[in-house]
């Protein structure tokens, strides 16, 4: 009877020590488990923390910028990208002739119209459009304004633009003469000029070019329109 108690008593014993044995293996796994998942967790913070700092250290190839202006009762605003000459041919060459241009780099350049406006002989509602180009070599050039404010490649299927679907989206078209001059602009830039308080002058100069377009703010129906809400 006491061997059988005794021997009872020594397998418990073991399976009390493999127990523990064994909860002492997993803790070190689940350990190992921590520490490897703490360490990809490091690495991968470290990559965004390096992706973060190239974006913020290394320099913009075509740095955004935007120019706005107060023109009666009209805001104008036009957010574009900058690309720079870098030595290179622009029109006719990096810039086709014939072809759609974003008239810019990167993202869609647009401009945006806190008023309804007329250009040309078109009125176009208060909102943001996107600004396309067709340089010419010889001749007048095409502005047109996407009212979905999309650039031309956002059209693009099988390999080229799908003209009706960006025809779908064109707001106006609008034909301009260029201004070619002695000097040379580095990077494109647009500025708008305004002598008085109804037009404004729209211009996008770049290499050797200047293009422009009126904007008519047309603050006499504006301020009709607004007496009207006083009546």
């Amino acid at each position: 009877m006491g061997n059988s108690i005794r021997k009872l008593y020594y397998i418990k014993t073991v399976k009390y020590l493999y127990y523990l044995i064994k909860l002492k293996i997993l803790k070190k796994i689940m350990n190992m488990k921590n520490i490897i998942i703490t360490f990809i967790l490091f690495l991968l913070t470290f990559a965004l923390n390096a992706q973060t700092a190239r974006q913020y250290l290394s320099p913009v190839a075509s740095p955004q910028a935007s120019v706005s202006q107060n023109v009666g009762m009209t805001n104008i605003t036009i957010s574009y990208s900058t690309p720079g000459i870098k030595g290179r041919k622009i029109f006719g060459d990096l810039v086709p002739y014939g072809e759609l241009w974003r008239a810019g780099a990167n993202s869609p350049t647009t401009i945006e119209f806190s008023t309804d406006v007329k250009i040309g002989d078109k009125t176009l509602r208060a909102g943001k459009y996107a600004i396309a180009m067709i340089p010419r070599e010889n001749g007048n050039w095409t502005i047109d304004f996407n009212k979905a404010a999309k650039y031309p490649f956002a059209y693009r299927k099988d390999g080229k633009i799908d003209m009706d679907a960006y025809n779908a989206d064109l707001a106006h078209s609008e034909v301009t003469e260029v201004i070619i001059w002695d000097s040379s602009i580095e990077r494109l830039t647009y500025f708008i000029d305004a002598n008085d308080n109804k037009i404004a002058n729209v211009n996008m100069l770049w290499d050797n070019v200047i293009v422009s377009f009126e904007v008519n703010t047309m603050p006499e129906e504006h301020l009709k329109r607004f007496a009207k809400t006083l009546e």
